[in-house]
């Protein structure tokens, strides 16, 4: 009667902890993620003997047995990728840890407890996990051209997950019409992780910046390519004479360095000089009186009683 009531006490709470399927985790390729699961029962586990299970869809990835509130056995099947706390019943705490994530974990789990000797389990928990991976950060390449005339700007990021969100930009808040864009995504070989590269045709006009942007909306990830700055004769000429001002600047502060340091050597070395001539040949010692101590001249000196 009493084993019942258990199972009638978890299918009642397993609505109260379980984690929405909607409410998905997110998972980062080669990371690790939590999948959280609390039972918040009336029922003290620590004093009964009971299995629990995490699934994955009808697979099962981890069990474990508790007998008063100790662990007994776990098994791991899931490529010994999953953890599960040794103190649970203690705390309530059954969630699973998920080590170096795969894009194949992406799936509903649950987690189910079932005392021991019953054949039937109740649900406490359902989890979905999706998964994601970053991207790399884009490199802007531009073909040859002058201004005034059309060129290609290429940009490349690849080994992420899912398909990203790609524009230009066009100093900074301007984007080119649609029909200058073209994108090319292909997977990775052996995975499913993905490589874009996408090309942007426009006419090159002086002081002009272009940035490629590609955002990973499931990370909340945006990463955006160096400004490539086209800049006109005027401006590169401005340019050069900012540098060559800069660079004179430097000169001077090296040649001040330089001259401070020849001041303190030639200073140092006067002052080695003096103290030389003082001293003479002979090594000088400040401040400090020498004694010569002749041992044969004690060894042969005659005893005398104190």
């Amino acid at each position: 009667m009493k084993d019942t009531c258990f199972v009638v006490l978890l299918l009642c709470v397993s609505s109260f902890v379980s984690v929405q399927a909607d409410e998905c985790i997110v998972g980062v390729i080669g990371e690790r993620a939590i999948l959280p699961c609390v039972y918040n029962g009336v029922k003290n586990l620590t004093l009964l003997h009971i299995s629990s299970e995490w699934k994955r869809g009808m697979e099962i990835v981890h069990t474990a047995f508790w007998m008063e509130g100790k662990v007994e056995m776990q098994n791991v099947s899931h490529s010994n990728r999953t953890t599960v706390s040794s103190l649970a019943p203690k705390t309530g705490d059954f969630s699973v840890e998920l080590h170096d994530i795969h894009l194949s974990d992406a799936h509903n789990y649950s987690f189910n407890l079932k005392l021991l000797g019953q054949n039937r389990s109740s649900l406490v928990c359902t989890v979905c996990l999706t998964i994601a991976g970053h991207f790399s950060r884009p490199t802007l390449l531009r073909a040859n051209g002058v201004y005034g005339a059309e060129t290609s700007l290429l940009c490349n990021s690849l080994g992420g997950f899912p398909s990203p969100s790609i524009y230009w930009l066009v100093n900074h808040t301007q984007r080119p019409p649609e029909t200058s864009v073209t994108t090319y995504m292909t997977t990775l070989p052996q995975s499913e992780l993905y490589n874009i590269t996408t090309v942007l045709s426009i006419n090159i006009s002086a002081d002009t910046a272009v940035s490629c942007v590609i955002e990973n909306k499931l990370l909340n990830e945006t990463l955006k390519a160096t400004n490539f700055v086209f800049l006109s004769r005027k401006s590169e000429r401005r340019l050069s004479e900012h540098i060559w001002v800069f660079s004179a600047a430097l000169c001077v502060v090296v040649s001040l360095l330089v001259a401070t340091a020849l001041y303190f050597q030639k200073k140092w070395d006067q002052d080695q000089k003096r103290k030389q001539h003082r001293c003479g040949d002979d090594s000088c010692w400040e401040g400090t009186d020498m004694i010569v101590f002749d041992l044969k001249q004690w060894a042969s000196s005659p005893e005398t009683d104190v």
